[in-house]
């Protein structure tokens, strides 16, 4: 989906395989094929035949970033797979590839890793295109930044090793102020912090005012009323429930900060808080987006490669709003 406010890749899908099959030739396997039909209905973008062995390619010119994306690509993946297998490549070897542009969290690699998928994300094409000198047709579709030596934040670290619950609430909302200022910031201002409306109730963790003028901020402003972005921070072992959802809907207003807020938790709600998180949206117009620590690690690692961070948000609210 095209959109004037995404980072969207300025290249189209087609044209990414099309180098992908060059970049694969160019590294020596020979039996390269592209939109191989398994079955009917099961068209896979890319098929390395290489005897024994048969790699099936699915490539995603914006990469998952989502947990439910993230599945839906395994799902997709692991049909092709047993296509395969009940088909043409019947008694083969089979390795089914996820093969994106951008760079995925450790996290996510290992959860596909474990379900048998392998990652060619940014990183890995980066290697392959220099060991085949095409560093500078690779950099069109993975960007320069895949080529330099880079790691994740020292947040990341920061975030995994803090513990869960009460006795480490404080420093968990430092920390997620220091995250969100560092992946946010610009273009949105710097933290407000612990800020309260005019009669002291109603206390945010803290807010960054969003004046963005452009890009994916100025249209979560304009469609979300996003004119301050509120943000809470919940340390606590498992999701947050609707009582947390309400207290942080409750800071929302058309006429104060504005009808969107972030909750910055370790995992993802809980049943009682999403049905919270939906309500709030369809009763009231407020947009309630959690983050939890592997999305938070996704973003982060994004930012470390000149990615846009807030693409991780954008894909959430379109999987909420084409789920209800």
């Amino acid at each position: 989906m095209t959109s004037a406010y995404s980072n969207t890749p300025p290249f189209r899908e087609v044209e990414f395989i099309d180098f992908l099959v060059k970049l694969l030739r160019k590294a020596g396997a020979h039996s390269v094929l592209s939109g191989v039909s398994l079955a009917p209905g099961k068209v896979v973008d890319l098929v390395i035949d290489s005897g024994r062995q048969v790699s099936i390619i699915e490539t995603k010119r914006s990469s998952p970033r989502t947990r439910l994306r993230i599945d839906d690509a395994l799902r997709q993946l692991k049909g092709y797979e047993t296509a395969a297998a009940n088909g043409p490549f019947a008694g083969r070897e089979l390795q089914p590839i996820l093969a994106i542009p951008n760079s995925l969290s450790a996290e996510k690699v290992s959860s596909l890793k474990r379900e048998g998928v392998e990652v060619w994300d940014g990183s890995r094409i980066a290697q392959m295109a220099l060991h085949a000198d095409m560093r500078e047709e690779a950099s069109r579709f993975i960007g320069e930044q895949h080529f330099e030596i880079t790691s994740s934040p020292a947040f990341v670290e920061k975030l995994l090793q803090l513990p869960r619950g009460k006795g480490s609430w404080s420093p968990y909302q430092k920390l997620c102020r220091d995250i969100a200022e560092f992946l946010f910031c610009p273009p949105l201002r710097s933290p407000i912090w612990e800020s309260s409306n005019a009669a002291e109730v109603n206390k945010r963790d803290f807010i960054l005012p969003n004046y963005a003028t452009r890009g994916f901020w100025k249209f979560l402003r304009e469609k979300y009323h996003a004119d301050y972005v509120v943000v809470d921070a919940k340390n606590y072992q498992e999701g947050v429930e609707k009582k947390e959802v309400l207290q942080i809907a409750n800071y929302l207003s058309l006429h104060g900060t504005g009808l969107f807020a972030l909750i910055m938790t370790r995992e993802d709600p809980r049943e009682s808080g999403s049905y919270t998180i939906r309500d709030q949206w369809i009763q009231h117009g407020k947009l309630i987006v959690t983050l939890n620590d592997r999305e938070v690690e996704q973003m982060l690692v994004d930012k470390s490669f000149g990615n846009d961070p807030s693409e991780l948000i954008l894909q959430k609210i379109e999987d909420f709003r084409l789920g209800i």
